[in-house]
């Protein structure tokens, strides 16, 4: 495991608690901190002394994140000497919303999916062989769009104080509006994805609300790993990043998988995960090929994809059109997807006359990835 560096989060979550708890942290307000180290029963015992609450143990890492006081944390920092890693635990949350529902019985092909040449490229690849692994609130298993690509996922969503990991459903539906965008089923009924043929594994670390925390997202990128994604979407964002999802990302990358996020809707800087070097990061543009208003940009910007009134897949085997980066990400994805699949140099783009920051290397292109080939 990489060194920890602590970073200091810019979006927390406050909790609130019962008079008894209140006392033993009127030091500070609590905030969500994740805790890994060596002699868990050890180090919980000195967490539940400083007043502070556990809320569940990682599956993938040797610790658990607990609701703590600072100044708590800070006297267990000390008492762990630098053999205790503890920091907090930001918030993260989904980059894209609904504008309206669609009734799509018939097969159509989304602008986005035109844009980046995917049905020119299915002569020669669909992103056969592939799982891509999509951290998000889920995906509905038994949409008559994905079921046949869906093969299954794992939660990390506390909910009524455990976590079920067989519960990963989309109960929000931006997590299956951006599966749909990356493997959507061409079986003549309602939307066509950018790789048709990839396989999808759900990972839910977002909850109903579109929410969630860091801590879920890297054990989330741990679990794409461990079933066997070479691609991994995070159509999700967070002011700050944690030493622990950059120790996923790290460990992911180092896995050959690779993992690609959206650059966020602040019109600002990228926010994490798509800041960090293991990440590719992308921009959103409209079906005009200009900066959408919303979209984040910066140096780190890999691509830019189409992420204006996107036409998906989403909750109740409905569809609809949703706007963000988080719609610009999977196309990017599905990309990635036929590339693995068709074994090409790697991936290409068109300049669009944006900003560098703006674009990267330009609006992803997907025919002319599949033709990336080495001479014959």
């Amino acid at each position: 495991m990489t060194n920890y560096k602590f970073v200091v989060a810019s979006a927390i979550s406050i909790l609130v608690f019962a008079s008894s708890t209140l006392s033993a942290l009127a030091e500070s307000p609590a905030s969500r901190y994740v805790i890994l180290g060596s002699d868990l029963p050890v180090i919980k015992k000195k967490v539940k002394e400083h007043g502070g609450i556990e809320i569940r143990e990682l599956n993938y890492y040797q610790g658990f994140a607990a609701h703590l006081s600072d100044n708590s944390a800070d006297a267990i920092r000390r008492y762990g000497n630098g053999a205790i890693l503890i920091e907090k635990d930001p918030e993260v949350t989904i980059n894209g919303k609904p504008s309206r529902a669609v009734i799509q019985p018939a097969q159509a092909t989304p602008w986005g999916i035109s844009a980046v040449q995917s049905p020119e490229a299915f002569t020669m690849n669909r992103g056969n062989g592939i799982i891509v692994c999509v951290i998000d609130t889920g995906i509905q298993p038994d949409h008559p769009d994905l079921a046949a690509n869906v093969l299954g996922g794992e939660n990390f969503v506390v909910k009524k104080g455990v976590v079920n990991p067989a519960a990963w459903g989309d109960d929000n539906g931006h997590g299956s509006h951006v599966a749909g965008t990356i493997a959507a089923v061409d079986n003549g009924i309602g939307v066509l994805g950018v790789a048709p043929e990839a396989k999808l594994f759900a990972v839910k670390a977002l909850n109903s609300r579109g929410s969630g925390y860091l801590s879920d997202i890297a054990e989330g990128i741990r679990s794409c790993v461990a079933h066997g994604a070479r691609v991994i979407n995070m159509s999700l964002g967070a002011a700050s990043g944690s030493s622990l999802l950059a120790d996923a990302l790290i460990y992911a990358k180092n896995a050959d998988v690779i993992s690609v996020a959206a650059a966020g809707n602040e019109s600002s800087t990228v926010s994490y995960p798509a800041k960090y070097p293991e990440v590719l990061a992308v921009s959103a543009v409209d079906s005009s090929a200009n900066l959408a208003y919303f979209s984040n940009f910066g140096s780190e910007i890999a691509f830019a994809a189409p992420g204006v009134s996107i036409l998906s897949t989403t909750n109740g085997s409905g569809y609809a059109t949703f706007s963000g980066t988080s719609m610009a990400s999977p196309h990017v994805a599905g990309v990635v997807a036929l590339m693995l699949s068709s074994g090409s140099l790697g991936i290409l783009a068109d300049d669009i006359g944006l900003r560098p920051d703006q674009q990267g290397a330009g609006l992803i292109n997907a025919l002319r990835t599949v033709q990336n080939k080495p001479a014959p």
